[in-house]
């Protein structure tokens, strides 16, 4: 493929997530999830325009709410949010209680999932969505697919993804 500007520090896709409050959320990503901050611009009215976060080895990119100039804002204001952003992490139990402390919502609490991983989900306090997962077992394809089976009998028909189980590695 040509065309791709490359930069090693932003390798792959790189989330940029609006918040209503960028300093309070850089604490929190720092307590819960490690992160590193690397840079951040203010505006003249003092609100954050850019800031650069280094969470589970990626890049994450903050700014506060800017909508008079198309920045748009967070899910907060918007009333929720269809994303969800997945990190792996060592200790999945520990990061969901650290994630509870700091004033997260919990959506999923930590569970073994079919899949293979140990699994949880919360909303952070800026509206935004996370999983967080650390791998327990690995599952083979034919075994995969039996569990998401199961999970959908169990779970009236429900499935978590409407396709069959594939593995791309």
């Amino acid at each position: 493929m040509t065309g791709w500007a490359a930069d090693e520090e932003f390798a792959g896709v790189t989330p940029q997530l609006t918040v209503a409050d960028t300093d309070a959320a850089v604490r929190f990503y720092t307590a819960v999830f490690d992160a590193d901050e690397l840079l951040r611009n203010h505006a003249p009215d003092g609100r954050v325009m850019h800031c650069e976060l280094l969470v589970g080895g990626g890049r994450l990119l903050l700014h506060d709410e800017f909508p008079e100039h198309g920045a748009g804002r967070g899910p907060v204001a918007l009333g929720g949010t269809p994303v969800v952003l997945h990190l792996y992490v060592a200790d999945v139990d520990a990061v969901f209680a650290a994630a509870l402390a700091q004033g997260a919502t919990e959506l999923i609490a930590p569970q073994e999932a079919f899949w293979g991983d140990r699994y949880a989900m919360i909303k952070d306090p800026f509206g935004h969505h996370w999983s967080v997962a650390q791998r327990v077992a690995d599952p083979s394809v034919a075994e995969l697919q039996e569990r998401a089976d199961r999970w959908a009998e169990d779970n009236s028909g429900a499935s978590p993804n409407d396709t069959a189980a594939e593995r791309r590695d």
